[in-house]
């Protein structure tokens, strides 16, 4: 089994660097970083914020015909409900915000993300911005149980390659709180942290300071959260069968 792992910035692969040797292949211009679990070839990759990024790397993986057998969308996600730092979502739907198209996701893979502790919720929200305040949260809270940059975006290209696709977050921000005001700024187009951002930043609103170091140290709990999940819900597939679906959700797959 192979399996497409995606992240939009590398402090969501942070984890994974920490827990596992992996190794750094370089595919069509792409840095792919490859681990075994279970009986998987995992790769995982970092596309950068946004739709465009996602959409260009994704694409660019997928037409090297590499024999996936699904891809995950993960990451971190604002909630739009009643969730906690670390909760892990998972949704039937991605839809980009103010579009009415929907994607559906795999249910066999949201079936299976449900069934190790994923909170199932009926649809992600894929924003072309940082949704940081409590006002612009509260409005789209009845629609959506998160919102993000990217689902949408690798929901379209894997649709394309007719591959499975499912999406599965961590909640590293809350309806009950703003963002820093500038957070996207604080990450380069390759999903790094840009240490000039940051100090932009506390330069010239030193009164965030308090709150960006909360937001760190958030993202690194809700990104351990998402990494033990994924390893467990990866390799549990990966050894139920060689093939795809495994036979326990052969059933759902048929309904």
């Amino acid at each position: 089994m192979r399996i497409l792992v995606t992240f939009a910035v590398d402090a969501e692969l942070a984890p994974w660097r920490r827990q596992r040797n992996l190794e750094e292949v370089r595919n069509g211009g792409v840095t792919l970083h490859r681990a075994q679990i279970g009986r998987a070839r995992v790769d995982l990759v970092v596309t950068g914020m946004g739709a465009e990024n996602a959409t260009r790397v994704v694409n660019t993986i997928l037409g090297l015909k590499e024999p996936y057998q699904f891809c995950v969308s993960s990451g971190f996600a604002g909630g739009l409900g009643e969730y906690s730092i670390g909760d892990i979502l998972v949704a039937d739907a991605v839809q980009q915000l103010g579009k009415s198209k929907t994607l559906q996701c795999s249910r066999n893979l949201v079936h299976a993300a449900r069934a190790d502790g994923a909170k199932r919720v009926k649809l992600f929200l894929t924003s072309d911005h940082v949704v940081r305040t409590v006002g612009e949260k509260s409005q789209l809270a009845p629609f959506a149980g998160a919102v993000e940059m990217e689902g949408f975006a690798i929901a379209c290209v894997a649709h394309a390659h007719r591959l499975p696709f499912v999406a599965i977050r961590v909640i590293s921000d809350t309806t009950e709180r703003d963002m820093p005001v500038g957070i996207d700024t604080m990450v380069d187009d390759k999903g790094r942290l840009s240490v000039g951002g940051v100090v932009r930043q506390v330069v010239y609103h030193p009164l965030q300071l308090p709150a960006l170091i909360r937001l760190g140290r958030e993202s690194r709990t809700a990104a351990e959260a998402l990494a033990n999940f994924l390893e467990a819900f990866l390799k549990k597939l990966s050894l139920s069968s060689h093939g795809w679906p495994p036979p326990e959700l052969q059933e759902v797959a048929a309904r």
